[in-house]
């Protein structure tokens, strides 16, 4: 299932950098959705939450306020932030 915004910071509190592709999935609301012409960015969670960016090849029609799915793997940027790159995002 996806994680909800509020458990990501629990279950990845002890997640050890790994040299190998750890997929994560995130149910949450749209926070931004952006295009600099070649990616789309999707951001999901806010503050206190860890915030998670989407990149990913197409925006789907999802708009801000939207609840969607998006799944990819994982990097840890910080504390606060998560990266999925590459991510498929979708309506649940």
């Amino acid at each position: 299932r996806a994680a909800e915004c509020g458990e990501l910071r629990t279950m990845l509190r002890d997640l050890p950098e790994l040299d190998r592709r750890i997929d994560l999935w995130v149910a949450g609301n749209a926070l931004a959705v952006q295009t600099d012409g070649a990616l789309w960015y999707l951001v999901l969670c806010a503050t206190p939450d860890i915030r998670v960016l989407c990149v990913t090849y197409e925006d789907n029609g999802m708009k801000v306020g939207d609840r969607i799915i998006a799944r990819g793997a994982h990097s840890r940027r910080d504390d606060h932030h998560v990266m999925l790159d590459p991510c498929l995002a979708s309506p649940p």
